[in-house]
């Protein structure tokens, strides 16, 4: 039988009460533990939802329907994280307040364990190193901040981009870390003094930086789970490139702001109102130096690589402004938010 993605019978949603638009999502983490799914959404808190829990009709049809947790004074929360254990939670908001809150049985604390005001600016990205201890985060000082995990205290500190970051990511083995921004420039860094080992360019860049949807640069990144590609997604493509060799690698056209690799397998979902699941072929990949020519006004010209190589096996419509996927623990489901603020999972058969 050939491979499919199947959407499940549940849906998920969360409203919070007040009469305004649809709570729609940017991020998606699953929780170690299996069965929790949280969603960043247009809220000061999070979407948290019990993936197993009985479906109810509401006015919007019938939801599996969440709770908001983890609270911020004011603003959005723009980036959050799931530690590798399981036993916490970090946000980081509009409202530039980073904030850990401990796992307590089947939801996050009330209050947060820890707090900092972490960056003289909206924080855009968050995320727990491989084995919990540190923590990176972005913002919009342009900030590369590097963090003990669990006490929220201040390790290490680096000017990054000069274009608005958007988006950062570990190496599984947390050797490096993965910056990505709105000047098209994806920089390699060592956590070890925080120091800058390589930078990639996207390109992509234009004047309309700070918009929502992203139209310039670096929005969203992933990196595979053997570590050796880098994925990189942008108002108008999605780029694959050799992490150690900073070489390109392919190229998906049409195809952006939203990304992500599978942890087990050579899967990759790549798109924002069309979705798109590529099994890849990575014994095809040929990596090339990237030609590093610039147009007549100092911009990088377009990347020219092949297409990706292998076969799409799903191609999903979720709305425009649809964002937030996320490949699950179990290795056969994938969970997909959509423009009106709900989530659906797909299942893998085949």
């Amino acid at each position: 039988m050939a491979e499919k993605l199947v959407q499940t019978k549940k849906s998920y949603y969360v409203d919070d009460g007040q009469k305004r638009g649809p709570l729609t999502m940017f991020r998606l983490r699953h929780h170690p533990h299996g069965k929790h799914l949280f969603g960043q959404c247009v809220d000061r808190r999070l979407a948290l939802w019990n993936l197993e829990a009985e479906t109810v009709k509401v006015k919007k049809g019938e939801y599996v329907v969440g709770s908001l947790v983890c609270p911020h004074a004011a603003g959005w929360i723009r980036g959050f994280d799931v530690h590798p254990a399981g036993d916490s939670i970090v946000t980081g908001g509009s409202d530039r307040q980073l904030r850990l809150w401990k796992w307590e049985g089947d939801r996050p604390s009330e209050e947060p364990s820890a707090a900092s005001a972490a960056h003289a600016g909206w924080i855009e990205a968050v995320a727990f190193s491989p084995d919990g201890t540190r923590l990176a985060t972005v913002g919009a000082d342009k900030q590369l901040k590097l963090w003990d995990a669990g006490k929220l205290s201040l390790v290490a500190a680096a000017p990054a981009h000069i274009g608005y970051p958007r988006d950062l990511a570990w190496t599984p083995d947390g050797s490096r870390i993965v910056t990505g921004g709105e000047d098209g420039q994806l920089l390699v860094w060592n956590p070890e003094g925080l120091q800058p080992v390589a930078a990639i360019t996207f390109g992509q860049v234009n004047d309309q930086q700070g918009q929502n949807p992203p139209l310039s640069g670096v929005y969203r990144l992933t990196i595979s789970r053997d570590g050796r590609w880098l994925a990189a997604a942008g108002a108008k493509q999605t780029a694959l490139f050799e992490l150690a060799t900073g070489q390109g690698v392919a190229l998906v056209k049409e195809a952006g702001v939203d990304v992500a690799f599978h942890p087990q397998h050579d899967l990759l979902a790549v798109g924002e109102g069309q979705l798109h699941v590529w099994r890849y072929d990575a014994d095809k990949f040929s990596p090339q130096p990237l030609s590093g020519e610039k147009e007549k006004d100092g911009k990088p010209k377009p990347l020219s690589l092949p297409s990706l190589s292998g076969r799409e096996i799903a191609n999903l419509k979720r709305g425009d402004y649809g964002q937030g996927i996320r490949f699950l623990a179990d290795d056969r489901r994938m969970a997909v938010a959509k423009a009106d603020g709900i989530v659906e999972l797909w299942e893998l058969t085949g």
